[in-house]
C-alpha cells in the first residue's frame, strides 16, 4: 500500500501533459494548493507555472512527481 503523498506548496513537480495536437510532453510547475483528505486516495493539486497561473488541478496522481 502507498503511503500518503507529502507534496506542499512551493514544491517543484512534473507531470505528462498534451500539446494542442495531443502530443505529450513533460510540464513541469510549483504546488500551489495541495490537499490529502482522509477519504480521497491520492489528494486534491493546484500546480501553477512561473507567472503564477494554473496549469493543472484535480486529483494528485502517481504522474505526478517532485522534482530534486
Amino acid at each position: 500500500m502507498m503511503g500518503r503523498r507529502y507534496l506542499k506548496s512551493g514544491d517543484r513537480v512534473t507531470f505528462e501533459s498534451h500539446d494542442e495536437q495531443c502530443k505529450p510532453f513533460q510540464q513541469s510547475g510549483t504546488v500551489k494548493q495541495y490537499i490529502y483528505p482522509d477519504f480521497h486516495p491520492d489528494g486534491y493539486i493546484e500546480v501553477v507555472d512561473e507567472a503564477g497561473d494554473i496549469i493543472l488541478y484535480g486529483n494528485a496522481g502517481k504522474e505526478i512527481q517532485k522534482t530534486r
